[in-house]
């Protein structure tokens, strides 16, 4: 291999780090303040993983889905492996709901999105009570609503990303 293609070689891997770099971002953009009386940011990067998980299956495997997760648990100075484990078996359902439903709507998408995020917010309470920090349930229904919300705008956004990808590498395909 000559070092100009070892160079290409290079280059072109940072596409498979792309799935876990965006919902690294969103991550961060969770810390953003809000201007709003009630805690209402949608919980983006867990619906980022979600995305990817169903566009990209191979590029955000479980493993990866709870890397991301423990990241959140250091940003938000939750205990570790309260988001990672929520965030790894959110990757699991998602595979497993592929597996159960080969073709599917958006709709269907839409609403597994959401009831994933009401399973991870309900789960999250005894998570942290478990840790010795309970939380109060009505911030985290706000997140639900907003989740749910947000869904086909950052779903739209992974598509259009993998799109771009898709179309500037000929060897990226579908999970």
């Amino acid at each position: 291999m000559t070092p100009d293609e070892r160079r290409r070689w290079l280059l072109s891997l940072w596409r498979y780090a792309v799935p876990a770099l965006i919902s690294a971002l969103m991550m961060v953009l969770m810390l953003a303040p809000l201007p709003l009386p009630v805690p209402a940011m949608p919980n983006l990067a867990l619906l980022a993983v979600l995305a990817w998980v169903m566009l990209q299956p191979a590029l955000m495997p479980p493993w990866l889905a709870f890397v991301v997760g423990a990241l959140g648990d250091l940003l938000f100075g939750m205990p570790l492996g309260v988001n990672a484990t929520l965030f790894a078996v959110a990757a699991g359902s998602i595979r497993l709901l592929d597996l159960l439903l080969v073709d599917r709507s958006h709709l269907v998408d839409w609403l597994g999105a959401s009831l994933l995020v009401l399973a991870c917010a309900l789960a999250t309470g005894p998570l942290m009570a478990l840790a010795g920090r309970p939380v109060p349930v009505l911030p985290m229904l706000w997140q639900v609503l907003t989740s749910m919300i947000a869904w086909p705008l950052l779903l739209s956004a992974c598509v259009a990303v993998q799109r771009r990808l898709a179309r500037s590498a000929p060897s990226w395909r579908h999970g």
